[in-house]
């Protein structure tokens, strides 16, 4: 990546400082809706092209139809949109968290609209908590468009959509979420364009002057 559109080893610091209080907001979020204790890990955050995000997701989930995926747009100084993909197995341990019912379900319809809920909701926590809290702490505030779902084939057609613009970059945050029964793996991809990246390097560089 050029210098215009890559992160300094102290920016990254930097970010990843941020990104930790963040997540911890998320947490304490969820925590309070499941009524259960909750804990992000750390996340690993990644900064890529846009035309290698695909090439990430097929490592990590090598059957793309076997996911789901929560999208979101938001708008200010930081804006873009969010994609926060979600193994099928790991979608199903938080549908079980939020009702204990689902496993006895038999049809298989009503088990997707539940579990298209529960993402729904938990995907809207999470990327709202850490978009806001970037936002924040950079001394900028956000707007979000409603999170959209989408499953199975339609995964595909909405990241090659999504990445093939003129966006040139993407943040990942990796992380796995904790709570007192599930460990569950998710993955947070913030895209966005060339201006949000100068714009980032010089609210990081703000940010970091407090501690000088």
């Amino acid at each position: 990546m050029s210098d215009a559109t890559s992160l300094t080893d102290l920016e990254k610091d930097a970010l990843q400082e941020i990104m930790n209080i963040g997540f911890g907001r998320a947490a304490a979020d969820l925590a309070e809706i499941l009524g259960i204790h909750v804990i992000l890990s750390i996340p690993q955050i990644k900064l890529m092209e846009t035309s290698d995000v695909m090439k990430y997701i097929h490592h990590e989930i090598p059957d793309t139809n076997d996911m789901s995926m929560i999208t979101q747009f938001f708008s200010g100084k930081l804006n873009g949109v969010s994609y926060l993909v979600i193994p099928q197995g790991e979608g199903l341990k938080l549908l079980h968290l939020f009702d204990e019912d689902a496993t006895g379900l038999d049809q298989e319809y009503d088990l997707a609209t539940l579990q298209r809920e529960t993402l729904l909701e938990i995907g809207n926590i999470i990327i709202g908590a850490c978009v806001g809290k970037l936002a924040e702490m950079l001394n900028d505030s956000v707007s979000y468009a409603p999170p959209r779902y989408f499953a199975h084939e339609m995964i595909y057609d909405s990241l090659t959509e999504g990445l093939s613009g003129d966006k040139s970059f993407a943040l990942l945050f990796k992380t796995i979420f904790s709570f007192e029964k599930e460990d569950v793996n998710g993955f947070l991809f913030l895209v966005s364009n060339p201006a949000v990246m100068a714009w980032l390097k010089n609210s990081i560089e703000n940010y970091l002057k407090q501690y000088e």
